[in-house]
């Protein structure tokens, strides 16, 4: 069944004319009774009966007349929403983010995109980077901002928009704190506060201590940057967090010869045609991305 039977079958119910029809439409007569011969074969039912000149409705025909007209109505409907669309962004954007960028990277942002885009509904889904790398994989999201994998999966496009710079950070009553460069050995003397194994920011602790990784006394893991934050700050013990969460209740120190980076920025998975509104918002996080340039 095709549009182009819809509106055949229309023109002829209104008219009781398949040359009339055929006029209307801009095809020939021939054109308009292959269609209407086709819809018969698609239905399987008889819709016209042709009595003289007039081809009259069949009570088959009468039946199937409100649903072809529905059938155009919500086609016409379809491609109107999509012309506006095309115009600009609309609906629902669910969004991925991990807490930390959450709080500390996109409420600018987002403050940004609701007032150029005021007829978005943004509907924020909290969770661990990992986790939202997988939902993107799966199609199960369209859009994530968290940290990126460094061996992503295959499925998945990033594109970098931060940099987060980490530092070892301590209480400022902690033994090292008066150090200004601290060596690896003698953070392993220490208890540890770090995020979860399995997370990309303990993955780039783990490889900056490489075969020494299985020394560090980690007395807590959580995925809460915040709450690693506050348990440092009470001097439970050491951890590393972005150089931007660093205030007065912490120290941040280098790990000497080491620079440790993590980059923050959008996932999207391979080959997949994102709504307007996702486009829209991945081109204000680009903006935000040059802005720190």
């Amino acid at each position: 069944m095709q549009i182009a039977q819809i509106k055949a079958f229309l023109a002829v119910a209104e008219l009781e004319s398949f040359s009339l029809a055929a006029d209307q439409l801009h095809i020939t007569q021939p054109a308009v009774s292959k269609r209407i011969r086709q819809l018969e074969d698609s239905v399987k039912a008889a819709l016209f009966d042709r009595i003289g000149k007039r081809s009259i409705l069949t009570p088959n025909g009468q039946t199937f007349l409100p649903h072809a007209e529905r059938i155009l109505h919500e086609m016409k409907a379809f491609k109107a929403d999509m012309s506006h669309q095309h115009n600009q962004p609309s609906g629902i954007l669910k969004l991925a983010t991990s807490h930390h960028i959450g709080l500390h990277r996109l409420p600018q942002v987002l403050r940004g995109f609701k007032i150029e885009y005021p007829q978005v509904d943004l509907d924020l889904h909290f969770m661990d980077s990992e986790d939202a790398c997988v939902a993107i994989a799966n199609n199960e999201l369209e859009l994530a901002v968290v940290t990126l994998p460094e061996s992503p999966d295959d499925r998945l496009s990033l594109e970098p928009v931060w940099v987060d710079v980490l530092q070892i950070v301590l209480a400022p009553d902690h033994p090292l704190a008066a150090a200004q460069s601290i060596e690896r050995a003698q953070l392993l003397e220490y208890p540890a506060i770090l995020p979860s194994v399995g997370t990309f920011t303990r993955k780039i602790i783990n490889s900056y201590f490489s075969n020494q990784k299985d020394n560090m006394k980690v007395i807590l893991e959580t995925n809460y940057l915040e709450t690693i934050k506050v348990m440092v700050a009470a001097n439970l013990g050491w951890s590393v967090l972005p150089v931007s969460m660093v205030d007065h209740s912490l120290v941040g120190r280098q790990l000497s010869g080491l620079d440790i980076e993590r980059p923050l920025g959008i996932v999207t998975r391979k080959n997949r045609t994102l709504s307007l509104s996702s486009e829209a918002m991945v081109s204000m996080l680009q903006k935000a991305r040059l802005s720190e340039i």
